[in-house]
């Protein structure tokens, strides 16, 4: 069982107002501010500009990963913002400097909303700009749960190892036994370890295996709870969510991913009536596509794929 000191060590530090995360950001160098979502709740984000002032390029949105934030994900304005694309990254309820209920993600409808501020901020910003979406692994969960019915205010969606479906290697395995009585009786206890055996499974990068560890905005450990809220936004992937994203798609996954199910992904494309649509894996990559030695690569070939959108 995890005691107060555990617990506060494996969850970043808690956001509850306004000017918690004002004083939490004092130290942030990126480019960022706060919005509020249509319930108030205030999300941080951080912002990396192609060029001063508004413009017409292309603008980007990143929803992070599991348990994480949005600071290490300059890794993609690095790459996009010399080919003339702004990019902002949102800091999830519940995640980094955003406020919300640390280990609870919030509901289906509450997401949404958090998406769509960012979305419509971004546009605020950039109004001629066309905005694309893109999620990597649980931000990917969150893009579709907002693509669903929200289509038409996106020029494309880009989904990096989206969390649909959890990959049979997850599910049976020995180390999974201890958790039993985390997933009966304390579904949000803090029980599952992101940043050990998993971490390693899921990158070849070990500079970002080690900075994922020592991360203090991010979490180390999550419950069973967390982990349900992801799968709620996508448990009915295959009926309601793929034939109503409407939007061009592109899914990308490394074929070493242990993951995500790479079934579900390619599915996923199959049972999309959106006639612009693609699915591509690029070979030896694991769970993580954007660090890993391919990654250049794949911003490249995401690139290109919004240039032509």
């Amino acid at each position: 069982m995890l005691g107060p000191t555990d617990a506060e060590a494996q969850a970043p530090p808690e956001v509850n107002s306004r000017n918690d995360a004002d004083r939490l950001s004092q130290s942030v160098t990126d480019r960022h501010g706060i919005i509020a979502s249509g319930d108030g709740t205030c999300l941080f984000y951080r912002y990396w500009p192609a060029h001063e002032g508004t413009s017409s390029a292309p603008v980007v949105v990143v929803l992070h990963g599991i348990g994480y934030h949005s600071g290490p994900y300059r890794v993609i304005a690095d790459a996009l913002n010399p080919r003339g694309m702004d990019v902002y990254a949102l800091d999830a309820r519940g995640h980094g400097l955003s406020c919300g209920r640390r280990g609870y993600l919030g509901s289906p409808s509450e997401i949404a909303k958090d998406v769509s501020s960012v979305v419509e901020f971004a546009r605020h910003q950039q109004p001629s700009a066309k905005i694309y979406l893109l999620g990597e692994s649980m931000g990917g969960a969150y893009a579709l749960n907002y693509a669903k019915d929200h289509s038409h205010q996106i020029a494309g969606l880009i989904l990096l190892a989206p969390a649909i479906a959890v990959s049979p290697h997850q599910l049976w395995r020995l180390g999974n036994l201890p958790l039993l009585p985390y997933l009966l009786f304390a579904r949000r206890k803090l029980a599952i370890d992101l940043a050990g055996e998993r971490l390693e499974e899921s990158s070849r990068d070990r500079t970002f295996i080690a900075s994922r560890r020592t991360d203090p905005l991010a979490f180390k450990r999550v419950g069973f709870g967390y982990l349900f809220d992801i799968q709620h936004l996508v448990r009915r992937w295959r009926v309601e969510i793929a034939p109503a994203v409407l939007a061009p798609t592109l899914i990308i996954q490394g074929e070493k991913d242990l993951i995500v199910s790479q079934k579900a992904c390619q599915q996923f494309v199959e049972f999309q009536t959106a006639k612009d649509k693609q699915y591509s894996r690029f070979p030896g990559v694991r769970h993580t596509t954007l660090w890993d030695p391919e990654t250049p690569k794949i911003l490249q070939f995401v690139g290109d794929w919004i240039l032509k959108h």
